[in-house]
């Protein structure tokens, strides 16, 4: 059977934004494999939630597992090689990977591995964006996507900072086959002591993001955490690897939480996630992975802007962010240190706003 490959070498939450490509990979070639090619860590979710059928693991700055990928691929009939991620070291590593076909965006050294370059549409959310590789082989997708350009607004908010729904067509969501997974959810009940999950009284947050300016204040988690727990919400507090200080930090400014950062699998986040009511994170792979379970979010953006496309992207995303200041953006993806020193984008945004739009999504 011949292999579709995908290589997405970014950070969670872009990976997840691969889904809808992925997923489209699927319809477009159902007589194929898929594999993925993805960061050390992150493709147990894609397998076990069934978007792929294999995962190829890289760890950044490690040649040898480059390599070891490519010698494994010797032996499959790579088909569609695609890859969203336009590193120079991931354009060298597809250049050696034998393939029919190769697609990416259209950059200055891309040729160097692609035949097929696609256009970087900096109008598309980013989902939509990495979905569009795939147009050169599917008419009517190409159609859909330039109809959606031209019509639709992805990153004006409605009231409340309800975000636009995606179109069907570029879903990436996974509920079902997440929720399918039911004895992970049973495994962590008996591991944790998990309350409200099955009434809908539970209430995620996730005060954590890579890049430490993307990351609203930790008053403002635990004034959110505090007024939905006195309204007899049970309020989680969660995280990955390397944010089990932060997390714990919040959790003991909110009496009755308790912290599960660092202690789940993002597979075991996701049964937590999709059985919650309420998540509540920054501009980071917490309000993604939200968005793969349907379950409604609030994402408190920063020094990052809706307009660079990566909002989430499911129908229940609402937004809180600051209007109108000068120094937003600051960059791309946030920094360590606000460049201006004052960090205005998220310590001018008090907990009672993000609270007013999760008491409208919890009314």
């Amino acid at each position: 059977m011949p292999l579709n490959l995908v290589v997405q070498t970014a950070f969670l939450g872009d990976l997840l934004l691969s889904i809808p490509l992925l997923k489209k990979c699927r319809a477009l070639w159902p007589d194929h494999k898929l594999g993925l090619v993805c960061r050390k860590g992150l493709g147990d979710f894609f397998v076990k939630a069934g978007i792929v059928d294999h995962v190829y693991e890289i760890e950044k700055g490690k040649k040898d597992t480059y390599a070891r990928i490519i010698e494994s691929l010797r032996s499959e009939t790579v088909d569609h090689l695609i890859s969203p991620h336009e590193s120079m070291r991931t354009v060298l590593f597809c250049a050696q990977i034998k393939a029919a076909h190769k697609i990416s965006y259209k950059n200055a050294w891309s040729f160097l591995a692609f035949q097929t370059r696609v256009k970087r549409d900096v109008r598309l959310p980013d989902a939509m964006r990495q979905l569009s590789l795939l147009a050169p082989f599917d008419p009517e997708l190409k159609k859909n996507i330039e109809d959606y350009v031209t019509r639709a607004k992805p990153y004006l908010p409605a009231a409340h900072g309800l975000l636009p729904a995606p179109p069907e067509w570029a879903s990436m969501s996974q509920r079902e086959k997440v929720l399918a997974h039911s004895e992970l959810f049973q495994q962590l009940k008996t591991k944790f002591n998990l309350q409200g999950f099955e009434d809908g009284k539970a209430v995620l947050i996730f005060p954590g993001s890579v890049w430490a300016t993307k990351r609203w204040t930790e008053e403002g988690f635990i004034g959110v955490g505090k007024a939905l727990k006195e309204q007899g919400y049970e309020v989680y507090v969660m995280g990955g690897p390397g944010e089990e200080t932060l997390s714990e930090r919040v959790a003991a400014g909110i009496p009755g939480s308790a912290s599960l950062a660092g202690k789940t699998k993002i597979i075991e986040s996701a049964q937590l996630i999709a059985r919650a009511a309420l998540l509540v994170g920054n501009d980071s792979a917490s309000t993604h992975l939200a968005a793969v379970c349907e379950t409604p979010l609030i994402a408190v953006f920063g020094p990052t802007i809706l307009e660079f496309g990566y909002r989430p992207w499911s129908a229940q995303s609402y937004v809180v962010q600051k209007e109108d200041l000068r120094c937003r953006p600051c960059g791309k993806h946030g920094h360590k240190v606000c460049p201006i020193k004052t960090h205005v984008c998220m310590k001018d945004i008090p907990a009672e706003e993000v609270l007013r739009t999760a008491g409208f999504i919890l009314r």
